[in-house]
């Protein structure tokens, strides 16, 4: 799963290592633990304000990120603790870590309630400073993973301007419509038609399984898997083909579901 990473630091120089550090801790962590190997970092912005970060957060709907803020941003009137207030009211799941030389701001975050997962003091030494990191991205990787298999007993989506949920386990795939930026969706219950991308699906649903370029798939309803065809069957009889690349991660699909029988 790949996570966003904000990073905010008044010092432009500070921000590009801090981030650089963060993109090294993600690789370490996942070399060093098997769990984590599927665990990435997408580093969406490094920013040197509170108007940069709130911008992007306006102008790009963003959810279940990690953010690394400097407490003291000393350009503007905002704080880093402010930006946090206007992260978690864009970001309800949001992962927050202050990257601070000051503890004396720790009780402040309390009491205006942010929620922050950790205070990284930028005094540490290098291996230190890295050891932290690197178990801060485990515990918000953690945080994150765990808020999504709660969140997906449910899949929800706009139809119009209607909110309409589906069980997660109901649902058998979701492919391109043939109507421009929308995605048709198939369930036991039936089907229908949203705006949507498979890529993004992809993202932020775990228990879907991206297939092909066009289609994601959930791999629990599986019926039976044709591999010299290269196709996948539902319940409902509907056919789903599968790229080429995919087959070795189908094929172990495939004996799971036999060792279940």
């Amino acid at each position: 799963m790949e996570y966003k990473v904000i990073v905010c630091d008044d010092d432009a120089s500070l921000a590009e290592s801090l981030a650089q550090r963060i993109v090294y801790a993600s690789e370490n962590l996942s070399d060093d633990n098997e769990n984590y190997r599927q665990s990435k970092v997408e580093l969406a912005l490094v920013a040197n304000s509170f108007e940069e970060v709130a911008g992007y957060l306006v102008a790009n709907e963003t959810t279940n990120a990690l953010y690394f803020l400097d407490i003291e941003l000393n350009k503007g009137i905002k704080t880093g603790v402010d930006l946090a207030e206007f992260v978690r009211s864009r970001d309800p799941n949001a992962q927050i870590i202050f990257v601070t030389a000051y503890d004396k701001y720790a009780p402040l975050t309390y009491r205006r309630r942010i929620g922050a997962i950790d205070y990284i003091n930028k005094e540490l030494p290098s291996a230190a400073f890295m050891q932290r990191l690197k178990e801060t991205l485990q515990a918000a990787f953690d945080n994150l993973d765990l808020l999504s298999h709660v969140n997906h007993q449910y899949f929800s989506y706009k139809c119009g301007r209607h909110l309409q949920r589906v069980s997660a386990s109901e649902i058998y795939y979701i492919e391109n419509s043939t109507m421009q930026h929308k995605v048709h969706l198939v369930a036991a219950n039936g089907d229908s038609e949203f705006k949507n991308n498979i890529s993004k699906l992809d993202e932020e649903n775990d228990f879907l399984l991206k297939v092909s370029q066009s289609c994601v798939i959930n791999p629990d309803n599986l019926v039976s898997v044709d591999l010299a065809k290269r196709y996948v069957t539902f319940p409902n009889g509907d056919i789903v083909y599968f790229s080429r690349d995919k087959k070795k991660q189908i094929a172990a699909l495939g004996e799971e579901q036999d060792q279940s029988r």
